[in-house]
């Protein structure tokens, strides 16, 4: 009898040990408070990742990512290269540029984006997201290339703390830096400037010409901190 009450709980441990090894895992982060997001929207070349970074170094020892245009929807396409340049420069699934001029003859460079460059888009937003789900301070530099992009942002941020940001600068000193910097081509600024904030009521606005890097970051920790 005790032999088989020896097997019996032998059997009933194995059978737990299992049910423990099948039991649905409990997130580190399940029922965490989610984190805040700055949106720093402006026009490429405005400054904005420079004030990530600032902003970052001030808040330390408390963590803030920064995200955005860059990391999340530029870096993860193919590779530019002399080779498929044609490619970029016509019609297709993914983006491309196509080059202009204005009534003073300035010159633009706009950028389009195909069906399987909006999901990228707006997968990006689910990422700004998501980051602050899971408990992430997120400071995101952000260009509202399409109002659609923006309204799926506020959208999918509507829960979440955040505050918007506009990122104000002339248009002559934007091209400027534009021409100094060579990151991207000349004309890119302007084909975006006029209409990159939209219609949005900004909780605060900050001038990058008017005031260095360092101190447009202390303007938002501070106004974030009131």
């Amino acid at each position: 009898m005790s032999k088989l009450f020896f097997t019996f709980a032998i059997l009933v441990i194995g059978l737990i040990a299992v049910l423990k090894l099948y039991k649905k895992p409990v997130l580190a982060n399940s029922g965490s408070k989610s984190g805040t997001v700055i949106i720093l929207n402006g026009p490429s070349g405005s400054g904005k990742s420079s004030v990530q970074k600032e902003f970052q170094k001030l808040c330390m020892p408390n963590l803030w990512i920064k995200v955005g245009i860059d990391n999340l929807f530029d870096n993860v396409m193919p590779e530019i290269t002399p080779e498929n340049m044609s490619f970029w420069q016509s019609e297709n699934p993914i983006r491309w540029i196509e080059t202009s001029k204005d009534k003073e003859e300035n010159p633009i460079v706009t950028l389009f984006v195909g069906k399987q460059g909006e999901q990228v888009a707006y997968a990006m937003n689910s990422a700004i997201a998501a980051y602050a789900k899971n408990g992430c301070n997120v400071i995101v530099d952000y260009i509202a290339y399409k109002k659609e992009w923006f309204a799926d942002l506020q959208q999918k941020l509507a829960s979440i703390k955040t505050y918007y940001i506009a990122v104000e600068i002339p248009l002559e000193i934007l091209e400027q830096r534009e021409a100094a910097r060579g990151t991207s081509p000349k004309g890119h600024a302007r084909s975006h400037y006029f209409y990159v904030y939209g219609d949005k009521k900004y909780d605060l606005t900050v001038n990058s010409h008017k005031n260095s890097a360092k101190d447009i970051a202390l303007q938002i920790k501070e106004f974030i901190e009131k």
